[in-house]
């Protein structure tokens, strides 16, 4: 997904990101359900270890005569170097490219994009926060509250599999028969998912999730990062549209400067949305990809404002 390192552009075309971002997004979500039933990642709370790819994955110090310093060789390579290598490599993909697990991978943030677009098409809005766009259709609160409970739900229980054995858990909550702490668990998780992806769910993509502000304080930390650049020579082509404002997942003003966008998730769909609205335009889109020498200077520029243009005589 990178640009050129001191141009702008990407190496893909623009026509390509919606079908990539929805297969990176779609595989990742299933591998997120997934991933406790085929024991690829999971904490077993019952035998007290993580069970990664099949395996057990524990320390192996339980019964071990080993002496101290063979203890810590051991430690480090079972332990302190593998979450050294994990950490270097998030980092240094962070630092290049900003948050953007959050917008190709993330299952709770395609969750709020599938959301947003749910109540769009039944509510006439993205969000409880926002004024009626259109007209509702019928039943139309009763859809968006069955979505929303149904994806907390499944939220709440793919969690708990993480935590105990996958299959017995499905089968005893099939048969009604889950231990008294799995209820409570369940009830209490799709409660709070059900509040949050109705309410909060921008929000606690902009301030609750550690892992979005980890990789929003890396990439502020580089200025040569990618960024949705903006042509602001350009900016009379736009000063009567707000759609890339409106289209972003985020909330956020894609043509302000790398600052005022910390929590972008570099999903692309402003620059997509400007593509669109520009279809007719033989310059093209305002909105593009930029790294390097052109993201600095990007973000170089004041605040963003359209300036109305002087009609000539």
């Amino acid at each position: 997904l990178s640009p050129p390192e001191s141009g702008s552009g990407c190496f893909l075309e623009d026509s390509m990101y919606p079908r990539l971002r929805r297969l990176s997004r779609s595989s990742f979500f299933l591998l997120f359900l997934l991933a406790p039933v085929l024991d690829l990642f999971r904490l077993d709370l019952n035998q007290g270890h993580f069970i990664i790819l099949g395996m057990d994955w524990t320390l192996g110090l339980r019964g071990s005569t080993l002496a101290s310093a063979d203890i810590t060789w051991h430690l480090s390579l079972r332990l302190l170097i593998p979450v050294v290598l994990t950490l270097a490599l998030l980092f240094w993909v962070v630092w290049r490219w900003g948050r953007i697990y959050c917008g190709w991978l993330c299952p709770h943030f395609s969750m709020v994009e599938w959301i947003d677009q749910t109540m769009d098409r039944w509510l006439g809005r993205r969000s409880l926060w926002e004024p009626v766009d259109g007209m509702r259709r019928p039943m139309a609160k009763a859809v968006v509250a069955v979505a929303v409970v149904s994806v907390s739900f499944l939220w709440a229980i793919t969690l708990l599999s993480y935590l105990v054995t996958p299959i017995p858990l499905w089968q005893g909550f099939f048969s009604l028969e889950l231990p008294r702490w799995n209820w409570i668990f369940l009830i209490a998780a799709t409660l709070a998912f059900t509040v949050e992806f109705t309410l909060a769910r921008h929000f606690f993509c902009k301030f609750g999730c550690a892992v979005g502000i980890f990789q929003s304080l890396i990439w502020m930390l580089n200025r040569r990062s990618m960024i949705v650049g903006f042509s602001r020579e350009r900016a009379r082509d736009c000063r009567d549209c707000s759609a890339c404002d409106r289209a972003c997942p985020m909330r956020l003003k894609p043509r302000g400067m790398k600052r005022h966008k910390i929590t972008c998730t570099q999903c692309g769909v402003c620059i997509q949305t400007c593509s669109q609205v520009q279809a007719n335009n033989p310059e093209g889109s305002l909105l593009e990809w930029r790294s390097g020498d052109a993201a600095v200077e990007m973000d170089r520029q004041p605040r963003m404002h359209l300036i109305p243009v002087k009609r000539e005589e």
